[in-house]
């Protein structure tokens, strides 16, 4: 099978989903449309498939925060994972290839984001949750104060990497990063305990 995904990725990424044929798929993998087919009953199937497998790599990618490290400590840690992750990291074509379908096929558009960027937004609200609980932050709907956090870090670095300007260097990543840290904190509760690390 990883013969297949392998070749479906190359191709969905040279030639988009909308133009890739299951035959076009069965011939680079080298094995027949009857073997495909067994994997994959239809291409839809087989490039969400490959949305998956990317988010769970999304995911491993991006350990959870440690409270124990510190507040400003552990979500700065977070934020500069995040950022080279989702945003630095040099499979974004594939994430392009699949903006482009989501308007035809918004089905796979939507599975690659309650997948990836809003599986991320959930596992750091519930670090935000623990941190409230112990009175270290203070907001109302951990979701959404999970969205600002990561819209203040990663500010215009996304559209940036997406146009093929993402040329910041790594003082000016920190320092944006650290501008968005401080200004969730200052808007979120006390920060002067956790910035012994700056």
């Amino acid at each position: 099978m990883e013969t297949v995904t392998r070749a479906a990725r190359e191709l969905f990424l040279d030639q988009g989903f909308s133009a890739t044929s299951m035959d076009a798929i069965a011939k680079a993998a080298g094995v027949s449309k009857a073997t495909l087919y067994a994997y994959f009953p239809s291409k839809e199937t087989l490039f969400a498939f490959l949305i998956m497998a990317e988010c769970e790599g999304l995911q491993r990618d991006l350990p959870l925060p440690d409270l124990s490290e510190g507040l400003y400590a552990a979500l700065q840690k977070f934020a500069r994972q995040y950022v080279r992750v989702f945003i630095e990291r040099k499979d974004i074509a594939f994430v392009r290839t699949i903006a482009n379908e989501s308007n035809r096929f918004p089905d796979l558009g939507r599975l690659f984001y309650e997948s990836g960027p809003l599986a991320t937004i959930r596992r750091l609200a519930r670090f935000l949750d623990e941190a409230k609980a112990k009175d270290l932050l203070e907001f109302g709907d951990s979701i959404m104060a999970a969205t600002q956090f990561l819209s203040l870090i990663r500010g215009e670095r996304p559209l940036r990497t997406v146009l093929g300007i993402g040329d910041a260097n790594e003082q000016t990543l920190d320092l944006e990063i650290k501008s968005g840290l401080e200004l969730f904190l200052k808007a979120c509760g006390p920060i002067q305990a956790h910035r012994s690390d700056k």
